[in-house]
Formats: structure tokens, sequence, C-alpha cells
């Protein structure tokens, strides 16, 4: 377990928020952080990222802001992408293609929405979650008040633990 919480806390990106299209110089939308190996078996996990909202909408009352909504498009791109990280055997915003995080919200938000992300390699929900609320840039993430809407994805890859992106939007 030891070795899975330090690949987590190693693994944790957030992009700051931003307008959707756009990326600030020096931006980690292309960071990529290559794993040894990819996941042999991935499963979506909808009970993980039911559990995963409900966990940011208790973060978001104890800040006094209203629950963020579940998003179908931000969920289908949060999906995925770490269904991508797991098979492909990375963490980041980017993709190993390439692609950046804005490039995967194109066609999901109108161009100009307020958007950030959060990705994490954990062992369980509860275990991102807490690394989540621990780090500065994935809380402002959580309780950002513009933000309305969440799309989480969890993909399972069983031993490696759960590739999550929490995709946020106005």
């Amino acid at each position: 377990m030891g070795k899975r919480t330090l690949v987590m806390i190693l693994a944790l990106l957030a992009i700051p928020s931003v307008p959707a299209h756009s990326e600030p110089s020096g931006s980690l939308g292309n960071v990529v952080v290559q794993l040894a190996a990819p996941a042999l078996q991935i499963e979506v996990s909808p009970n993980a990222e039911v559990a995963l909202l409900s966990l940011l909408n208790q973060a978001r009352r104890q800040h006094g802001l209203p629950p963020l909504v579940m998003d179908g498009s931000l969920r289908r791109a949060a999906r995925a992408h770490s269904r991508d990280m797991a098979s492909r055997g990375f963490i980041g915003h980017g993709s190993a293609t390439g692609s950046s995080f804005a490039d995967r919200l194109v066609g999901v938000v109108v161009g100009g929405t307020f958007v950030g992300e959060n990705v994490a390699l954990a062992g369980s929900v509860e275990q991102a979650h807490s690394a989540f609320v621990a780090s500065g840039a994935h809380l402002r993430n959580i309780v950002e008040p513009r933000f309305r809407r969440v799309g989480i994805g969890v993909a399972d890859a069983g031993g490696l633990g759960l590739f999550i992106t929490q995709d946020f939007a106005e």
C-alpha cells in the first residue's frame, strides 16, 4: 500500500482554472508522467464516480458553496481520459499522443467557459479525495465558486489503482 500511496502523491496534478480552449504559458495542460506499465484490465467504476461526487460536494458545503452537478458530456470526457491514462500507462493532463486538457474539452464545453481539472492515481476514492483537498491547487478547483458542473471518470486498473479525472466547468 505504501508504494501505491507514493505513486498517487507523485501523480497528482491540477490544471489551474482557465477559460476553455486557452492555455496559459507554462501550463500543465500537456504534462504526462509515464508509469512503469499500462493496465492490463480496465473497468469504469460508476460507484466510485458517485462517491467522489459526494465527497466533492461535502467539501464544497464546508466552504459554503452550492453542490456540483454531474454533467454527462464532462463525465464522458473524464472517463475517456481516465481510461486512456490507464491503458497507456501514464498520469497527466495531456495525453500520450500530445493532446492537452484544452484539446480534450473542445466540443464538450463552449469556448471561453471557465474550466479546471484534477487527475490522480490512487488506491481508493478516499485516498484520492484526501490528497486533492490537502493540495492547494486541487482544492482551489474543488471550491472554485464559478464551477457548477463536474465530470468524474474513474478507471479501475486493479492492482495499479484508480485512475481519476475530475473535469470542472461553469
